[in-house]
């Protein structure tokens, strides 16, 4: 046992996941390193030779296509998922609705963006992602242009059901862009970066939508989201380039043998060489010799399409996500993932219920100021995410001999300990006792902080953990996600109404309290699970 951590029972050269991040004198020195505050860091995954792929380009570039996937998210997801939320009166006088029918509205977008997802990763994993950014970018501002023009219900509801077939992308494949473009030790701060816009701050555009719909109409607050998102649609064409790239698997030194260490050492005396995207992790690799290939010029990454990425049946791929979920460490985590955020949606589904009427009688620009409590604790929550997290795995990594285990990012999830769940209890306590919007608004904002811990904990440990499934592990987790939001939504807010604010939320908190504590064996049996998978026929099917 290292650190916690039990090895696995019977002897395994390498457990995927597993990987030398801090040199010592034992280890082989030929393997590429950091720069500056990074250079004792060993780059995990190790770039090739080729300039098109993504770990070969500059930092910047990188950093600024996160960027640009981070924006779009915060419109797409931020904006249009809990948009009704806040401008629920208007819609409600208009429409003649009740609160559960409009929030039933947005159940159905949430079941659209669920029921999607499997065939958003089969694309994804065949196509490239840069074909179904645009394809999603494209769906989510169709369906917001009719949702400002929408007379009637049914052309409101065929509008949430479009914006949905838009989303599933930005909930779940946008994770494994990190992946692709960044090595272990950056990946964590970028995650945190991404999820700031992904949940962080995604209650943003709705308190910026509740004084629009007051002062103006909701159809104004559509018709800003459409001119936010066309500007996001115009860079995307230009610079949301191509990530996926078939790497030789030699250099994927977090999943593959050992002996891929030895392979990059022996060509390394070549410096024209071309690898095979299909190299194995025997000697039985392909090197040849020619030129290094150019970079791809400007105008050729516009393209929308970039080629096949995979030849797997298209049957065995809609298979994948579902079989990832037979491994006890990714359906713990995606469960996690999925409930902690479930628990931000009620509250948010249920601020115009719990604000509008007396003694509060807040108008729906002043229901769009209580998310600033999410606003800022979401923000702050993602910041300290991402100042602890990295430096979290080299620290445990360097205690470790210098080898690191995605396990260590498990850790991180024992925030929500501080922030999220006493959030929890006290908001189901102070909104029984009609206390101040401005406390209910802060302890909201103490449990999405505590949501912002579990979700970069968890997506940083299943990347790290199982890199080559990520897409189908992220798939499924909004894919459930998404089908708890609709399935709550047929009964959440008559059941708040029932039960009370304080025992809902009680039962809600110690339920999260309860899970939380089943980190620890995750953390402790986490690697011989690893073990367990990559030996199993299953890992094969993914």
């Amino acid at each position: 046992m290292t650190l916690g951590i039990l090895e696995p029972s019977t002897h395994h050269e390498h457990v995927p996941g597993t990987a030398l991040l801090e040199e010592t004198e034992h280890h082989s020195a030929f393997l590429k390193r950091g720069t500056g505050k990074d250079a004792d860091v060993v780059l995990i995954p190790q770039p090739s030779a080729d300039p098109n792929d993504p770990l070969n380009w500059p930092l910047w570039q990188r950093d600024l296509i996160l960027l640009l996937y981070a924006y779009c998210t915060l419109l797409c997801v931020g904006s249009i998922g809990p948009l009704f939320s806040v401008i629920a009166l208007p819609l409600m006088a208009q429409f003649d609705l009740t609160f559960a029918q409009v929030s039933l509205l947005t159940g159905y977008n949430l079941a659209t963006v669920g029921a999607s997802g499997i065939l958003i990763s089969v694309l994804a994993r065949k196509f490239g992602k840069r074909p179904i950014f645009l394809q999603s970018l494209t769906f989510c501002l169709i369906g917001t242009i009719l949702g400002a023009t929408s007379t009637t219900r049914s052309a409101l509801l065929a509008s949430r059901i479009i914006q949905g077939l838009g989303l599933a992308l930005f909930e779940s494949v946008t994770f494994s862009i990190i992946g692709d473009m960044y090595h272990v030790h950056q990946r964590g701060s970028r995650m945190a970066v991404y999820m700031v816009s992904q949940s962080g701050i995604a209650n943003m555009p709705s308190l910026i939508a509740g004084v629009v719909a007051e002062r103006s109409t909701w159809q104004w607050v559509f018709w800003i989201i459409v001119i936010f998102i066309g500007i996001g649609l115009v860079f995307a064409i230009f610079f949301g380039w191509e990530t996926a790239f078939n790497r030789n698997s030699m250099y994927n030194t977090d999943t593959s043998s050992k002996d891929c260490i030895e392979v990059i050492h022996e060509i390394k005396g070549n410096a024209t060489h071309i690898e095979s995207a299909q190299g194995n992790l025997s000697r039985q690799f392909t090197v040849s010799s020619g030129e290094i290939p150019a970079r791809k010029s400007f105008v050729a990454r516009m393209a929308p399409f970039s080629g096949i990425y995979t030849t797997d049946p298209a049957y065995k791929m809609f298979l994948k996500p579902f079989v990832v979920l037979l491994n006890p460490a990714v359906l713990w985590a995606v469960l996690f993932i999925a409930f902690s955020q479930l628990w931000t949606i009620v509250i948010s589904f249920c601020t115009a219920q719990l604000f509008s009427p007396p003694p509060y009688l807040l108008n729906t620009a002043q229901i769009g100021y209580v998310t600033g409590g999410p606003i800022v604790g979401g923000f702050l929550g993602c910041l300290a995410c991402g100042w602890v997290s990295d430096p979290i795995i080299k620290f445990m990594s360097k205690r470790n001999n210098g080898i690191y285990e995605p396990e260590f990012r498990l850790i991180l999830s024992s925030f929500i300990l501080i922030t999220g769940i006493p959030g929890t209890f006290l908001f189901g306590v102070m909104a029984a006792e009609l206390k101040s919007p401005v406390i209910m608004s802060v302890l909201w904002g103490m449990v999405f902080a505590g949501c912002q811990f579990t979700a970069n904990s968890l997506s940083g440990y299943l990347i790290d953990a199982y890199r080559d499934a990520s897409v189908d592990i992220f798939i499924m987790s909004m894919t459930i996600k998404n089908f708890l939001f609709f399935g709550f939504s047929f009964f959440l807010n008559d059941w708040v109404a029932e039960w009370g604010p304080r025992r809902a939320f009680l039962v809600i908190g110690g339920f999260t309290l309860a899970w939380a504590f089943t980190a620890i064996p995750i953390y402790i049996f986490g690697k011989r699970l690893r073990a367990w998978w990559h030996d199993s026929a299953l890992s094969r099917l993914v």
